[in-house]
Parts: C-alpha cells; sequence; structure tokens
C-alpha cells in the first residue's frame, strides 16, 4: 500500500520554491489567449471538464496545464459551486489562477502538479470555512452516520485527491471538485464523462471504478 504520510511530505517539502517571475509571466500572456481559446471551445460548459484540452496553456516550467493543472481546475470548479450558495463569489480568471499557484504551491516546478496544502491556504485567505480529512479520518467518519451526515450537511462542495491507481504511484495523483445538487454527487474533469453518484461516499469511492484511493479530501463552505 502507498504511503500517503511520504506522499504528502513529498508535496510540503517541494512546493516551496516558486517559478521564476519570467518563465510565470510567458506563460500568463500565453494562457490569456489560449484560455479564450478553450472556453469558445467549450462555450456550454459550467465547470471545466476537459483539462485534456488543455495542451496550449501553461503552468510551471515548461509543462502544459492538460499534464498538471488539476489541483488548480478543481479550485476554479469549487468556486463556481460556491457562487450558486453565494452570489458574492468572485471567480479569478483562471489564468490569474494558474499564475497565482506558479508563485505559491506549485510542486516542483509543475511537474507534480499544486501541493494540496496550497489548496486549503488558498480557502482560508478567502475566509472560507474548509476542513481537510486524510484516508484514516474519512473512513471513521464513513463508519458513524450521524458525523457523516453531518459533515456532507455543513459543507457546500467538495475536493478530494486520489491515487489513479491504489496499487501504484507510478499512476499519477488526480484531484478533482465534487458538487452537490440534493441528493446527487458529481465530479467535474474525472475523464470519464463527469460521472453522478448518490453520496459523496460513493463520488469519492467510485473514481476509476474503485481502483483509485482517496488521499484528501476538502469540505468547503
Amino acid at each position: 500500500m502507498i504511503k500517503d504520510a511520504l506522499v504528502l511530505l513529498f508535496y510540503r517539502l517541494f512546493s516551496i520554491k516558486s517559478v521564476a517571475e519570467k518563465i510565470s509571466q510567458k506563460n500568463y500572456e500565453n494562457n490569456l489567449v489560449a484560455w479564450d481559446n478553450y472556453k469558445n471551445r467549450f462555450k456550454n460548459d459550467i465547470y471545466i471538464e476537459h483539462q485534456d484540452a488543455m495542451s496550449l496553456l501553461y503552468y510551471g516550467r515548461n509543462y502544459s496545464a492538460d499534464y498538471n493543472s488539476c489541483e488548480v481546475i478543481a479550485i476554479y470548479n469549487a468556486l463556481i459551486d460556491l457562487k450558486n450558495y453565494n452570489e458574492d463569489v468572485v471567480i479569478p480568471y483562471f489564468p490569474v489562477l494558474l499564475s497565482k499557484f506558479e508563485k505559491n504551491g506549485i510542486t516542483w516546478g509543475g511537474a507534480f502538479g499544486t501541493s494540496p496544502f496550497a489548496i486549503m491556504k488558498y480557502f482560508i485567505s478567502k475566509n472560507y470555512n474548509i476542513e481537510m480529512f486524510n484516508y484514516k479520518k474519512w473512513k471513521r467518519l464513513c463508519s458513524d452516520k450521524r458525523e457523516y451526515d453531518e459533515f456532507v450537511n455543513t459543507f457546500d462542495t467538495f475536493i478530494f485527491m486520489t491515487y489513479n491507481n491504489e496499487k501504484t504511484v507510478k499512476d499519477m495523483i488526480h484531484t478533482m471538485s465534487i458538487t452537490k445538487d440534493n441528493d446527487c454527487y458529481q465530479i467535474h474533469n474525472d475523464y470519464e464523462g463527469s460521472k453522478k453518484y448518490d453520496s459523496l461516499k460513493e463520488a469519492v469511492s467510485g473514481y476509476k471504478s474503485g481502483r483509485s484511493r482517496m488521499i484528501l479530501l476538502f469540505g468547503i463552505k
């Protein structure tokens, strides 16, 4: 079994250094045009659902956003969902959000996406209520119906980080937003058609048909 503590330690240690300002500015200027092209292509989408179509956007040193931007996409999608609960929520322009995390949170220059701890810091800085669960804490929560129901009802939207294959980290890690609409929970940017589930538990465990395993889950309000 993959050691989550080692994975998270890696993110802590290698997310300290920001991308050089010259590279970040060049990426930003490119992304202004590339983002407009992406939005025009998927003009009917509310959320970002097609990371694989972001090869012309750049994030970090020599990486395109189709490879490494899933955490930033999850943040963007969560903010869109939060606006459904509070019309005062401001949705940052996606190239601005990419640039922000190039300065604070990007991991190893973009080779490993963005630190989950940067997700936590971002929402705290914007005065959101956010709670983070690791896998063991999540399993304990799921075993107590009262506490689980309270958690699901307390938070408006969710982000989870997961192994694509719980047996090997070589298949990489993916981070996604989960929105809720009554008893329907939908994962966005999941490469599986933005699947819908009957519960948050099913959404977290159902990704990759159960071959994945959650590392962290964030509840945000």
